[in-house]
């Protein structure tokens, strides 16, 4: 199947999955029976499918862009296009680029296809039982593409309030019509099917499939952290804390990620661009699944001038997220040193960011002669560490304490060099002390606004648990998630000369239907319904 990369410099116009299926593809447009054929190795041609299953753009940068993660650098309004300014100013997106709202659709489609193809050449084979852990791994990409979609294009999902909203358009067949109708479903029947395909799928994983590249696939443990993001996303707590307990194991601090080896690198560039490498180890522990993709997030999210105009820059580090103290204490001592196992980077105008060294850029030439070809990237999509938290958020919605510390202090003793032990009198402590956010005196500690039923201990304890995620995600596109799926405001805001503060009044309120990125204009063209009454 053939995508429409955008080649550096990013000239080439992206096609939506409407237009991608009416196209002339020999995949698309034939019959499944006439794809494979029957004399050959099934087993081979459905291995084969299963690597184009997973997406390969990211929503790392629409979604980082979209948060409280970033924010408008004045005196870098050059570095700044019309692309950045409508995902910073969450518009309907109508630039071209591999990073664009249009490419994530279009490569999550692209890999749901894929899934489902492979899906229908393994029920028709005879070894079905060589085919399980095959299917099983179908079933799970073509969960995780929709999981995708609908936190990308839908609102965050509530079992409550919303689950009639508009989800996506969940396929469960292979398409091989010419201009295809579709229509979107519900919220909640798109996480009903997503869920049926999860607990489908799952128990037939089987790692010893994937030979020497198992963290390239979902892996039993990496199945089971996409279960338990499902899950908590779904608000099944229980679920989330079994699926997450199936990764972690008996001992969660010999799973976590080892700082030792990023540590020990040598500073500056390069060894920001090496530990950046080292991060996606595929040998890591931590890691459980790593995905490729096209795009810029390596420039954007790194020591280039890429999306310099809007990004995470030092006041947004020392007010809110890396640099700025926690229930647990400081990131940082009197003297400037670090408490953390791995600093940020702390780069001085006109970049002006405070990056950290998880997404490692690649260039794929297309004529290294004259230098041009697709930047990519690898990143890692789930971790322990990550997991390990959601675990601890679920248990404060079960109300379950004691557990939920634990988990976050085994956490904090592997991230923070000198960690204070976390107790409930420095999570009220730090709660009445840090005031809530407003745009002239930021905090990490901002309103939820979800729409369910929240006390007051456990907002003390979502608050700590919520700064803690945003450290442990940022620049990878998850804390947009979490401000869907808390109602958090965003106000955007301008900073000039490093602290002063210009208050827009774009506010992105709890129930602002721009919390679903409008779908791609080719889309809409074709007749989909389309976000925001369009």
């Amino acid at each position: 199947m053939k995508y429409n990369r955008s080649i550096y410099k990013e000239g080439i116009l992206l096609g939506s999955l409407l237009l991608m299926l009416s196209s002339c593809s020999d995949f698309l447009s034939t019959l499944p029976d006439s794809r494979i054929d029957v004399d050959q190795d099934r087993y081979d041609k459905v291995k084969g499918l299963l690597v184009t299953a997973y997406p390969n753009t990211s929503y790392i940068v629409a979604a980082e862009m979209s948060s409280d993660n970033v924010v408008e650098v004045s005196e870098n309004s050059s570095y700044g296009t019309r692309f950045y300014n409508q995902l910073y100013g969450w518009e309907d997106v109508s630039e071209a680029s591999n990073d664009a709202p249009a490419a994530i659709w279009e490569s999550a489609y692209g890999a749901i296809q894929a899934a489902n193809v492979a899906l229908e050449i393994a029920e028709k084979a005879p070894e079905q039982e060589q085919m399980r852990p095959l299917r099983g791994e179908a079933l799970l990409c073509r969960a995780y593409g929709h999981f995708i979609l609908t936190n990308i294009f839908a609102q965050a999902y509530d079992p409550l309030s919303n689950k009639d909203s508009l989800g996506v358009h969940y396929m469960e067949r292979s398409e091989n019509k010419l201009n295809p109708q579709y229509s979107r479903q519900t919220l909640g029947e798109n996480y009903r099917a997503i869920q049926r395909d999860i607990e489908q799928g799952l128990p037939l994983i089987r790692d010893a499939v994937y030979g020497t590249t198992p963290k390239y696939h979902f892996n039993q443990s990496a199945a089971h952290a996409f279960a338990t993001r499902f899950y908590l996303y779904a608000h099944q707590w229980d679920k989330a804390i079994e699926h997450a307990t199936a990764v972690l194991g008996d001992n969660p601090a010999n799973v976590l990620r080892d700082y030792t080896p990023l540590a020990n690198l040598p500073s500056g560039p390069t060894g920001f661009v090496n530990r950046a490498i080292l991060h996606v180890d595929h040998r890591a522990n931590n890691n459980l699944l790593l995905l490729t993709s096209y795009g810029r997030a390596s420039r954007v999210f790194g020591a280039s001038l890429v999306g310099a105009r809007y990004n995470h820059i030092t006041y947004v580090a020392t007010t809110e997220t890396i640099m700025t103290p926690g229930a647990w204490g400081d990131n940082f001592t009197e003297q400037g040193t670090g408490n953390l196992k791995l600093d940020p980077a702390v780069l001085t105008p006109p970049f002006s960011k405070v990056i950290l060294p998880r997404i490692p850029e690649q260039f794929e030439y297309t004529n290294r002669a004259a230098g041009i070809g697709y930047l990519r990237t690898t990143y890692a999509d789930f971790t322990t560490d990550e997991t390990l938290l959601m675990r601890a958020e679920a248990y404060i919605h079960r109300e379950m304490y004691a557990e939920a510390l634990r988990d976050m202090n085994i956490y904090l003793k592997n991230f923070l060099k000198n960690p204070v032990e976390l107790t409930e009198q420095n999570i009220e402590e730090w709660n009445r002390k840090t005031p809530y956010y407003t745009p002239l005196a930021p905090t990490p500690r901002k309103k939820l606004n979800a729409n369910i039923s929240i006390s007051a201990k456990q907002d003390d304890y979502l608050q700590v648990l919520l700064h803690m995620r945003r450290l442990e995600t940022l620049h990878l596109g998850l804390r947009w998630m979490d401000v869907k799926r808390y109602g958090i405001e965003v106000t955007r805001v301008t900073i000039k000369n490093g602290n002063n503060v210009t208050v827009t009044s774009n506010v992105l309120t709890k129930n602002d239907p721009r919390r679903a990125l409008q779908l791609p204009l080719e889309v809409l063209s074709a007749g989909m319904k389309g976000n925001r009454g369009k």
